[in-house]
């Protein structure tokens, strides 16, 4: 079993690792969960996926969590006739209607050509070609192409400041949703998100009874701007660099990324970092030093895991990739500053914060949290301490959930129902566990609410001796 780090990893299935020795080598290395990039799946695929996650995860007898990313309404180009190349110098003219004319394309979201101004910049796919909004004409604009590229079917439209008015599933992701209800998985990432209310639409399709762990990837300007009220309504949030990248200048990308982590834990709600971590072990062996300093910037501002993407999907080096992430985070962990936060009248913080300053005055090398639905814990989390977080829960979704947050490790224990019973509880795993084994007489300290089995409900702080 790998060694106990306190920032996750969240690997891309596909390709390159969906088979079960592959699976169980990359949980072995740090991995704590699989993302499903749904773009690129099928119903099969899903499910063969799903089962042997779930049988690695018994087997190596720690949790091991999966998130489903939908693709949500990514903007893309229509359909061409022929593929071509344009040239530094072309003009191209983007529709909201067809047109025979060789030099025009639409995309599928005709209304935001509205919103281009005369200067504004356009990526298409990857960013190559790259355009510039030379004229608005009728039912569209003309662009210029000011790097040369590719155009063909389909491919994802972007520009500095483009929003769509509001976040709808297609059939295909709302079957996902299902399939995803079905089959259990954990976790479900948004893509697109722009407000609060886009987070609520979607969960207003999940089935009764499942309540996944919702990550809203903020991918533009709006989802930045909206930030708080999008935290308000999902569990998590995914700096998705990638489209943000092009959404936002390209220099104010650090930035927004601090911010969004120190948001994040602000509202006790885990931060992913993503897209082009370690790109170049895609097809290296080794990552180049700015990929290395990139991931460790990452982990200094505090995020509470990083992912990778191709890296593990469909790269020559998925099990290195995961080694290195591991080496990395390991290694800057003990560098990274606690976090203090504003006092707050609520209970539930004055009970985390006070868990965190006393374990660092009586020397506790441990903190057991027992947590209903994981707010407790992650309340903890959020303050960065340098003691391992144990969390116990009786729900099994709960400790799924809680492969998300910074220094957690959740494990299933029994519902119990006085603090008589937890107490020899507690006791037992801080003596007996896989991260942080007490010697007796060394102390640790306990996180819970009265009356147990109530969430919501953390008031109790306790030093305790094995």
């Amino acid at each position: 079993m790998t060694k106990y780090k306190k920032v996750k990893i969240i690997a891309t299935l596909g390709p390159a690792s969906e088979n079960q020795e592959t699976i169980e080598s990359l949980i072995n290395e740090g991995v704590d969960i699989f993302r499903f990039n749904l773009t690129h799946s099928n119903k099969e695929e899903t499910v063969n996926r799903t089962k042997m996650i779930r049988k690695a995860e018994k087997k190596l007898g720690r949790p091991v969590s999966i998130m489903g990313d939908l693709g949500g309404p990514k903007i893309r180009t229509g359909e061409v006739a022929e593929e071509r190349m344009l040239k530094v110098g072309d003009v191209l003219n983007i529709l909201d209607n067809e047109s025979k004319e060789e030099n025009s394309i639409t995309i599928n979201f005709p209304e935001i050509l509205k919103e281009l101004a005369v200067g504004a910049e356009i990526y298409l796919g990857d960013g190559m070609p790259k355009l510039q909004v030379k004229k608005i004409i009728k039912n569209g604009v003309a662009a210029k192409v000011i790097v040369g590229g590719l155009l063909k079917s389909k491919m994802g439209f972007a520009a500095q400041g483009l929003a769509i008015r509001s976040v709808k599933l297609s059939k295909r992701d709302s079957d996902f949703v299902k399939l995803m209800a079905e089959l259990n998985i954990d976790s479900m990432a948004v893509s697109f998100v722009q407000s609060g209310k886009d987070i609520l639409e979607v969960k207003k399709l999940f089935p009764k009874g499942y309540a996944p762990h919702v990550v809203a990837k903020i991918e533009t300007l709006a989802g930045v701007k909206n930030i708080d009220e999008i935290l308000k309504e999902a569990d998590g949030i995914m700096v998705a660099r990638g489209d943000l990248g092009f959404a936002v200048p390209m220099e104010e990308l650090p930035l927004i990324q601090k911010q969004l982590i120190k948001l994040g834990m602000a509202h006790s709600k885990p931060v992913i970092v993503a897209t082009q971590m370690l790109e170049s072990m895609t097809n290296s062996h080794l990552p180049t030093r700015a990929e290395i300093s990139d991931v460790a910037n990452a982990i200094l501002d505090r995020t509470d895991a990083v992912m990778l993407s191709g890296e593990t999907a469909r790269g020559k080096y998925p099990v290195e990739a995961v080694k290195v992430m591991t080496k990395i985070i390991n290694r800057m962990t003990d560098s990274i500053e606690p976090a203090e936060f504003k006092e707050s009248k609520r209970v539930s913080d004055a009970m985390s914060a006070s868990a965190v300053k006393i374990a660092d005055q009586v020397g506790a090398k441990l903190i057991i949290v027992f947590s209903e639905t994981g707010a407790s814990a992650r309340r903890v989390s959020r303050h960065r301490n340098s003691q391992p977080i144990i969390a116990l829960s009786p729900n099994k979704l709960t400790i799924h959930k809680l492969n998300f947050s910074w220094g957690v490790r959740a494990y299933f224990g029994p519902r119990v129902e006085s603090f008589k019973a937890a107490l020899p509880q507690a006791i037992k795993l801080a003596k007996d566990n896989p991260i942080m084994k007490l010697s007796k007489g060394e102390p640790f300290v306990i996180c819970a609410g009265l009356s147990f089995g109530k969430a919501g409900t953390t008031n109790m702080v306790l030093v305790e001796r094995v």
